[in-house]
């Protein structure tokens, strides 16, 4: 249970509520929520707490498109003023598109209502259900963060916590891993998770309890700093291409790469409306092994102050998810690097592509273990 693992800290925090309806009408179902906010993609999970069942799981582009004025009638679907995920996507040429979150936190706060009013509007809403949510936070985030993040949530849902990404991902991981063969471990009971978003990269050292400040490490290079680092050595090459960011988070996505293993990348890229070849394979490792070193010395530092007796193990269970783990080769130059620092018989591994839904199905499990003074209450 999950009010066995929480630190003093986290559990004063959690039974602090904020207000409560005066007269509340009688709930006669409770609706549980994982919520796993991203910079880029959003997932959402939901279950009736009485069915062990998920009735949802959606990823989400984290975008809002707001109707540009000056629109004609029935360009836009339904002349809606406001688009989200993938229709504001799909018609961006007539919206102002904005990110609710950026570094993994909430950005812009009136974008971030929007979104999460549309994330709610999923899930069933009948009279005496009492909608709880799991969302998870980058680690470490700061108490100005997670405010932002009930303020945002205050009248959607009825109860929340906020938990660490890398733990949820543990959780979600948890049930997957138990079919696994001899050598199996434990993800709650001894590993490291390394967690590469779009926005943050959060580190995570995971021993059978909630984690405590000094377990995490959170910093806001990941991978939207990879597409800025592409972008920018692209340009220095090639100064009239005018390559955009969304370009080269693309470029990023089919042909990332580490350590030097891929001599030449040439990407089409349109330049005064002709395709023009341009080699960016040194752009690409340049900023994919910034990104490999930061998280080396992020996982080395945790390692290091983990109990010795632990470490033999907890050295055997580094595991990757987000985004950024899906870099090729990047799980096994950090078992590398790690090996070269003396580390002996370490393995690190990937999530592989189910990371996208590891977060908020780990926040359904959390919100099913979850003790009743472990929910924060939010005014309605």
């Amino acid at each position: 249970m999950i009010e066995n693992t929480t630190s003093e800290s986290a559990v004063a925090e959690l039974e602090n509520p904020k207000a409560s309806t005066a007269n509340p009408a009688p709930v006669t179902n409770v609706l549980l929520v994982g919520l796993d906010l991203g910079t880029n993609t959003t997932c959402i999970e939901f279950a009736d707490s009485e069915n062990p069942e998920t009735e949802l799981s959606e990823l989400i582009p984290s975008l809002v498109g707001y109707a540009r004025n000056g629109i004609l009638p029935d360009v836009i679907p339904e002349n809606r003023t406001t688009l989200f995920g993938t229709d504001a996507l799909k018609y961006k040429l007539h919206l102002d598109l904005v990110q609710p979150l950026r570094g993994g936190i909430i950005d812009d706060m009136d974008a971030a209502r929007d979104y999460l009013e549309h994330l709610k509007a999923k899930t069933p809403s009948a009279e005496g259900t009492e909608t709880r949510t799991v969302i998870g936070i980058p680690a470490n985030a700061s108490p100005e963060a997670r405010e932002n993040v009930r303020v945002a949530v205050t009248g959607l849902f009825d109860k929340v916590i906020l938990i660490p990404e890398p733990f949820l991902a543990a959780l979600g991981c948890r049930e997957a891993s138990k079919s696994s063969e001899a050598g199996y471990v434990d993800p709650i009971s001894n590993s490291i998770f390394v967690d590469i978003g779009a926005g943050s990269s959060d580190i995570c050292l995971i021993q059978g309890y909630y984690p405590s400040s000094d377990d995490q490490i959170s910093f806001a290079f990941a991978g939207d700093a990879v597409d800025e680092m592409i972008q920018e050595a692209i340009l220095a090459k090639y100064p009239d291409c005018a390559i955009s960011i969304a370009k080269c988070r693309e470029i990023k996505e089919q042909h990332s790469f580490v350590n030097g293993a891929k001599s030449s990348v040439l990407a089409p890229v349109m330049i005064a409306g002709k395709v023009k070849e341009l080699e960016v394979a040194d752009a690409i490792d340049a900023a994919c092994n910034a990104l490999l070193e930061r998280i080396y010395q992020a996982v080395r530092s945790l390692i290091v102050k983990a109990d010795p007796d632990s470490i033999p193990s907890l050295l055997q269970n580094i595991i990757m998810t987000g985004g950024g783990s899906m870099i090729s080769g990047i799980d096994k130059a950090l078992e590398e690097l790690l090996s070269a620092e003396g580390f002996a018989d370490c393995e690190v591994s990937s999530i592989g592509e189910t990371f996208k839904t590891r977060v908020a199905t780990g926040g359904l499990i959390a919100a099913r273990q979850a003790g009743e003074r472990q929910w924060q209450t939010l005014l309605r």
